[in-house]
């Protein structure tokens, strides 16, 4: 609680007085301090109106009853945040992921989601840069850690990717989250259209469907926890219809839950 200095001193004198000495102008000048002190928003009025009900019936209740109801309105309306909400509850902590959890992360040999088959895997620089095109834009490799790539149920005709790429920090990982966005939603870039109906993945997350990769037709979920950039997607004649979104969106699921 923070009280003034002078009203403190006012009050600790009647104090050590007793109450059957203190001239009953102290009370009116404690009154008339928390009067005067600034309040804020709606509690101003609540205080005012208190106190125009507490100097009528001051003399009833005695100097020392009066005092205390000064001191219990200066408490409540004037005194700072004593017994008020309490700071708001600070975001959780991103996660922040090791080198050691990709594996466990993206599809591999043996440890697939069900009905798929892993038949190829790519790692480091390589998997990282397989989203982007060609002579376009390019990570910040300097945070780069490393990246895991897997293919699944790959036919000529298209098939599933798995992939995560993990940096530093979170905020290297947010900066390559939008490079990888803008890749994929610029006119410079795949220039793939967005949709909106988005499963609750990781802390943000986008999601297109077009022309990429060399196919006329995909589908991609990227989304980014904590410091680990991750990618779901499907391409050529896996990605045409709903079922086909449906069963991607699972392996995205399924890769979101082992993140966690």
């Amino acid at each position: 609680m923070i009280r003034e200095p002078d009203f403190d001193q006012t009050l600790r004198a009647w104090m050590d007085a007793g109450a059957d000495q203190a001239p009953e102008r102290f009370v009116w000048e404690a009154l008339e301090k928390v009067e005067r002190t600034a309040q804020r928003g709606a509690w101003s009025a609540s205080l005012e109106g208190l106190l125009m009900k507490i100097k009528p019936v001051a003399p009833l209740f005695g100097v020392a009853a009066a005092v205390v109801l000064a001191i219990v309105a200066y408490a409540v309306f004037g005194g700072g945040n004593v017994g008020g909400p309490s700071d708001p509850t600070p975001s959780p902590t991103p996660r922040i992921h090791a080198i050691e959890d990709l594996p466990n992360i993206v599809a591999t040999f043996g440890s697939e989601p069900e009905g798929m088959i892993v038949d190829g895997t790519t790692l480091d620089v390589a998997a990282l840069t397989t989203p982007l095109r060609e002579g376009g834009a390019e990570f910040d490799r300097s945070t780069f850690v490393d990246a895991h790539m897997s293919n699944l149920n790959t036919t000529d005709e298209g098939g599933f990717v798995s992939w995560a790429a993990l940096f530093e920090t979170v905020t290297d990982a947010d900066a390559a989250f939008d490079l990888l966005v803008a890749e994929h939603d610029s006119a410079e870039g795949w220039d793939m259209e967005p949709f909106d109906e988005l499963p609750a993945l990781g802390d943000e997350r986008v999601a297109y469907q077009g022309a990429a990769y060399n196919f006329d037709t995909a589908l991609v979920h990227l989304w980014r926890d904590g410091n680990l950039l991750l990618a779901a997607v499907s391409v050529g004649d896996v990605a045409v219809t709903d079922a086909d979104a449906q069963r991607l969106e699972a392996l995205a699921l399924w890769m979101d839950e082992r993140a966690e």
